[in-house]
């Protein structure tokens, strides 16, 4: 029997091939278990290391985050970036302080050229890491940031600004905000309101880094001084709409604001809604009690003295309406006198030009209708359907928009500019393979027949063109359709090389030369 409790034994058990060949497989087992719990690791501490540096960015300027976003998800822009964080926080620097120093800016703007160098830069394909894409969204929202959103999505999303900019926007929002002053003390309302208006326009879309808390505060309360002066200048023009949502936006940023709140209530006045304007002055006669008594005083007055001038005019409605039915019971206009024995009311007194008038409209309608017998007649003789069958409207195209259909006002129009963009983005949209093959589809089913493909086009079409109506302003309907082809149609008439997009765009939505184009002459 072996002594397993014998050490020779164990060295000549361990030199037989077959231990010495498993020995190395778990050897290399192991290793290889080992990298991929440092590869899970690493890509972990990675993962943490990204959302740190999304916090961070997120209290940095619009400016760096434009320049960050379209190389985030390289691993040697996160690397550079985190060295830099570390830095900045050994230093006792703020981040976005950091990254304004002119060596760390043109570094990341090298890191860039080097992405951007195709499979020749240093950081090609290996350097790409799969990023969140919650991350990924929010750097690319914030970077291409659109103050209030598309549609009106995000009311508080602002452009971000460092300590330049920032003090460049308030020097600008202090010259108009005086201007406005001068224009208010000359009585020259009108004036008055435009400056406080693009004061309004440009003081809402922006916002100083987070650190900034002395510049967000001066904006803050420049552009709530803009908003009740745009609102007492707006009473004095009698805009009692744009005061109270002037007042009402003041109000959205201060919510005790004695000034916004006394404007708002008399917008309500002026607006005929008193019973909401009474109810504001409360609130500013709350308001008044806890402060100075110096400033109190005069603002109770001011309340007072709005308040009797509501009731007086309450007073004085009520008193005009008495007298109007008073009047209308002396003209019998609720009496007998009203009606006729029938029970219908007697038809006023026409004038010779209105008898005149009424009836050359007698003779026009027998004349039509004596027209439209006779014809009927001859259709009749004639072996011809009595009625001809409605005409389908055509797709409107930049060069022919269809104006016999449109039933809405216009609403804008757009520039020779625009108006190559916008054929250019229906341009790429009809393109799409995805559409062609739909197109091509459609006029196969019908056998190539015009009419029945025309109504198929509309459906298909529309998945294509809502959304490049909707991002260039147009209601997303048949109508705003109509709209935009008219504004095109202002450019592509006067313009040969305008025209000539809007043929190949055309083109392309009836199929190219493989679909349905050129069917309608035939």
């Amino acid at each position: 029997a072996k002594d397993v409790r014998n050490p020779e034994f164990w060295n000549k058990f361990m030199q037989r091939p077959e231990v010495q060949a498993a020995m190395r497989k778990k050897l290399r087992y192991e290793s290889a278990a080992e990298a991929a719990q440092k590869t899970k690791l690493d890509k972990l501490e990675r993962k943490q290391r990204r959302y740190e540096l999304m916090g961070e960015l997120m209290k940095c300027a619009t400016n760096v985050k434009h320049l960050i976003s379209p190389m985030f998800r390289y691993k040697i822009t996160q690397q550079y970036l985190w060295k830099v964080l570390c830095e900045a926080r050994t230093e006792g620097m703020l981040f976005c302080d950091k990254l304004r120093q002119p060596q760390v800016y043109h570094r990341l703007q090298a890191i860039k050229a080097e992405i951007t160098a195709g499979p020749y830069g240093v950081a090609g394909w290996q350097a790409e890491e799969e990023v969140e894409e919650d991350l990924m969204d929010k750097m690319v929202v914030e970077a291409d940031c659109i103050p209030g959103g598309i549609d009106g999505e995000a009311p508080d999303r602002k452009q971000v600004l460092d300590r330049r900019e920032i003090q460049g926007v308030l020097d600008f929002g202090q010259q108009i905000k005086t201007e406005g002053n001068e224009a208010f003390m000359n009585e020259n309302w009108e004036g008055a309101l435009t400056r406080y208006c693009q004061g309004d326009e440009m003081l809402k879309n922006f916002s100083a880094e987070p650190h900034l808390s002395k510049e967000n505060k001066e904006l803050k309360t420049m552009h709530r001084q803009c908003l009740n002066n745009k609102a007492n200048a707006a009473l004095k023009m009698d805009q009692w709409q744009t005061a109270l949502r002037a007042a009402d936006a003041a109000l959205k940023l201060k919510m005790d604001d004695e000034k916004a709140l006394f404007r708002k209530a008399q917008a309500l006045e002026g607006l005929g809604r008193t019973d909401e304007a009474l109810e504001v002055l409360d609130e500013v006669e709350q308001i008044a009690e806890d402060m100075d008594e110096e400033f109190r005083d005069q603002i109770l007055d001011d309340v007072r003295e709005r308040r009797e001038e509501i009731k007086d005019i309450e007073k004085k409605a009520s008193k005009d309406f008495h007298n109007m039915f008073k009047l209308m019971g002396e003209k019998q206009v609720f009496g007998g006198g009203r009606f006729l024995a029938d029970g219908t009311s007697p038809p006023p007194a026409l004038t010779g030009d209105e008898e005149r008038k009424l009836k050359r409209m007698k003779d026009q309608e027998e004349y039509r209708a004596a027209k439209a017998k006779w014809e009927l007649e001859q259709r009749r003789q004639e072996g011809k359907p009595l009625f001809d069958a409605p005409k389908e409207p055509d797709m409107p195209t930049p060069n022919r928009p269809g104006l016999g259909y449109r039933t809405m006002e216009r609403t804008r129009t757009i520039t020779k500019n625009q108006a190559q963009q916008l054929l250019e983005d229906l341009l790429e949209a009809y393109s799409a393979e995805s559409f062609q093959k739909k197109v091509h589809a459609e006029a196969k089913a019908v056998t190539f027949e015009y009419q029945p493909f025309l109504r198929r086009l509309k459906k298909i079409a529309s998945v294509v063109q809502e959304p490049i109506l909707s991002k260039w302003g147009f209601d997303p309907s048949e109508e705003g359709l109509q709209e935009m082809m008219v504004c095109l149609s202002d450019h592509t008439l006067r313009e040969q090389n305008l025209r000539k997009l809007a043929d190949e765009t055309t083109q392309m939505l009836y199929g190219g030369e493989d679909g349905m184009w050129g069917m309608e002459q035939e």
